[in-house]
């Protein structure tokens, strides 16, 4: 895979225009390149009142060696990486085919566990003591409009967890590795998440999208 950073462009240029623009820097014709991933996308304003896109951006050749490309680019910029893929670290005896693995809490941890445990085969029994999104969102706006407070389903207790309502962005200072952020971030586009949120430097969903996000990742884990 070739890595290109620091690849600029003018707020609301286009997808095609990023491929041209790689296909410039790269010296390559269109139908050399197989694949254009956008790995993260933040905003350069320290020339202002100039703004522009930065990107880095994963690209994959065919037809070309990868070295061949790289060295008669010679930028700074572009190198070659390898690409990391998560793989979930199933060890012997680690869980329970026959019987139920249960999972007590269905917030963010609860919930991508037994979404993986249920992805790779693995019986999941995952308890929540509130409700489903759907009944606790009409629970939770009810209360905010002055209605009573449901001790076992509100904004803490729920499918969900407390995350489901903070509106809140997607960081983490944790060094990705092993590719655990990425499959996070790739999870939840699987379910309805907007796919900007996997190469945004500050990436954002929304209470909305978030509540159904949940209740799909439900669904599918059933």
């Amino acid at each position: 895979m070739i890595r290109i950073s620091q690849l600029k462009l003018k707020p609301g240029c286009s997808r095609e225009q990023l491929e041209k623009k790689v296909c410039s820097l790269l010296h390559l014709k269109p139908e050399q390149i197989e694949k254009t991933v956008i790995v993260k996308q933040s905003i350069d304003a320290r020339k202002k009142p100039e703004i522009w896109l930065s990107h880095v951006v994963d690209v994959k050749i065919r037809g070309l060696s990868e070295e061949k490309v790289l060295k008669r680019c010679r930028d700074k910029n572009i190198a070659i990486v390898s690409e990391t893929v998560y793989h979930f670290p199933v060890r012997a005896n680690a869980c329970s085919r026959e019987e139920k693995n249960v999972i007590v809490g269905m917030g963010p941890a609860g919930l991508f566990c037994a979404y993986k445990l249920a992805e790779a085969g693995f019986p999941v029994l995952l308890l929540e003591r509130g409700q489903d999104v759907d009944t606790r969102t009409g629970e939770v706006e009810a209360f905010w409009k002055g209605g009573p407070l449901k001790p076992e389903s509100n904004v803490q207790f729920g499918e969900g967890g407390a995350g489901t309502f903070s509106d809140g962005k997607l960081n983490t200072l944790v060094k990705d590795r092993d590719g655990r952020n990425r499959e996070v971030l790739r999870i939840l586009v699987e379910n309805g998440a907007p796919e900007r949120i996997l190469y945004e430097n500050k990436p954002h969903i929304g209470t909305d999208i978030l509540s159904r996000v949940v209740k799909k990742m439900r669904e599918r884990i059933l």
